[in-house]
């Protein structure tokens, strides 16, 4: 299935007795419980192909259907039957065509905020980053003051510009325009009682929200579809252009931590199946708005590092989701998704993480992947049947990862120090993992842990570096492997010979 400027064409071969007909799946609509489809073409050869508007006024929106799903139904009197997987666009048509930014190094940093120490991206030699986008903090319905309108489907949005200016815009230009930094914005949503505009957070909080710091987006009625998508393609006609003016987001994190849905991405209690459908429906949302301004653009899937466990109650384990992304893949067309993955040490509150107990080396029931077993998700990313088109590896970014130190003891400190340099040790010797996120750039409350390379920003620490920026500055460097050295006592090892073999 092709989409053009103006138009939609699939194509097909369909077989069987009886009749069949082709029809249109909006994220909106779910494919397995449609008894009469609404939006419909009538087949009449074995092998088709059908050229349709890729506009139509629908509920007073004009829908793209870029973001449509197509299936084969057979005619029935009573409900009709479903009679083949659907099928998402395979070929995006782009508005324009932007150069990838190649990541010269594996050394980035979680969670971009403007700040004093933003020289920290050239000191460190950063080379990819995350930044933290909640469409919730600066979309409105009704103007005000100073706001920008964007126009989608036929409705107009307002995003407040001083936010964009001040949160986004500055930290971005830094980072791209300036240091040609890769960075990855992570898309989160607000529930309504948050949400900077009531109405916004109503149309855009999933219905069955029940508790979690971020909510699932709506994808269950055409206006809140229509508001969501609205918000993807402002923030990619603003953010990929060929001017670099406000800076560049490269990849696009759907969301924080699926896996811990209930607490991270909540659609309330939901089997696996159910919540991972929905997750990748807003996966593909995002990736066919982006690819028409960047096709270099990846999507990324977030997860926590439980591979195998339930890490809490209500939880999924981040396997059960990335099995099914893979089947959805094959089976409703490819689409290059990679991979965010939160390589902590097994508890965040212990830097030691070459002690890590439940960080095996076997792809099936490992409980965790941490900084301890990366071989693990290095052998996932390297199998043929998990790339894209069987054929290109998928990223994988640790775009949350990082040891703390328990207390601002030197012996902490050290112990921090030492987790990392086993941790580059081996993302560094690991051809399928691409780069750790460093997370976080400052200690901070709301991580639980003292996981900054600085101390926290405030009037006792002002920020001050840990030993483990030092640390960090000199990965990768001439200095490395003399700086590193000390560290080899701490842990216990006589050299630098971890990765292990299976």
């Amino acid at each position: 299935m092709s989409v053009t400027e103006s138009s939609i064409e699939v194509m097909g071969n369909c077989v069987g007795e009886g009749h069949f007909y082709l029809a249109e799946i909006p994220p909106y609509l779910d494919v397995t419980k449609i008894d009469k489809a609404p939006y419909k073409v009538e087949l009449t050869e074995v092998s088709f192909s059908i050229v349709l508007d890729r506009f139509i006024e629908r509920e007073g929106v004009l829908y793209d259907r870029l973001l449509s799903k197509w299936a084969i139904f057979q005619m029935a009197d009573l409900a009709d039957q479903l009679a083949s997987h659907a099928r998402h666009a395979d070929e995006i048509w782009a508005y324009q065509h932007l150069s990838p930014i190649t990541l010269t190094s594996k050394k980035g940093l979680g969670g971009l905020t403007a700040n004093s120490f933003i020289s920290d991206l050239s000191l460190l030699g950063i080379s990819s980053a995350t930044i933290n986008v909640c469409i919730t903090h600066f979309m409105h319905l009704t103007p005000k003051t100073g706001d920008i309108e964007h126009l989608y489907g036929g409705k107009t949005y307002y995003m407040d510009e001083e936010y964009l200016n001040n949160t986004l815009d500055k930290v971005l230009l830094e980072a791209t325009k300036k240091r040609n930094i890769s960075v990855a914005a992570i898309i989160l949503i607000d529930p309504a009682s948050r949400s900077v505009d009531t109405g916004i957070g109503e149309l855009l909080q999933h219905p069955d929200y029940s508790e979690g710091t971020y909510t699932m987006p709506n994808m269950t009625t055409l206006e809140s579809v229509n508001c969501y998508a609205a918000a993807l393609d402002f923030l990619a006609r603003r953010y990929c252009r060929s001017d670099n003016r406000y800076g560049r987001i490269s990849h696009w994190i759907m969301h924080n931590e699926v896996d811990g849905g209930l607490s991270w991405t909540n659609m309330g209690v939901k089997p696996v199946t159910i919540f991972s459908d929905t997750y990748i429906k807003s996966m593909r949302m995002c990736y066919n708005i982006v690819r028409q301004y960047d096709e270099h653009a990846e999507v990324f899937a977030s997860f926590s590092h439980s591979w195998t466990d339930i890490s809490n109650v209500g939880w999924y384990t981040s396997k059960e989701i990335v099995d099914l992304l893979n089947t959805y893949s094959r089976v409703e067309g490819d689409f290059q998704w990679a991979m965010a993955y939160h390589s902590y040490a097994q508890s965040l509150f212990n830097p030691c993480t070459w002690l890590d107990p439940d960080a095996t080396y076997s792809i099936m029931d490992t409980k965790y992947i941490t900084f301890k077993n990366l071989e693990v998700l290095n052998k996932w990313a390297l199998s043929k049947e998990n790339k894209y088109k069987w054929a290109v590896k998928r990223s994988v970014w640790l775009s949350e990862a990082g040891v703390n130190s328990p207390t601002y003891s030197d012996e902490d400190f050290q112990k921090q120090a030492a987790g990392f340099a086993y941790a580059w040790k081996k993302i560094n010797a690991l051809e399928g993992i691409d780069g750790i996120q460093w997370h976080n750039w400052f200690d901070h409350p709301g991580d639980g842990a003292c996981l900054g390379l600085r101390k926290y920003l405030d009037a006792t620490y002002n920020g001050e570096a840990k030993p483990v920026w030092y640390v960090y500055q000199k990965a990768n460097t001439e200095e490395e492997d003399e700086y590193f050295e000390q560290f080899l006592s701490v842990i216990g090892i006589p050299d630098w010979n971890i990765i292990e073999k299976f």
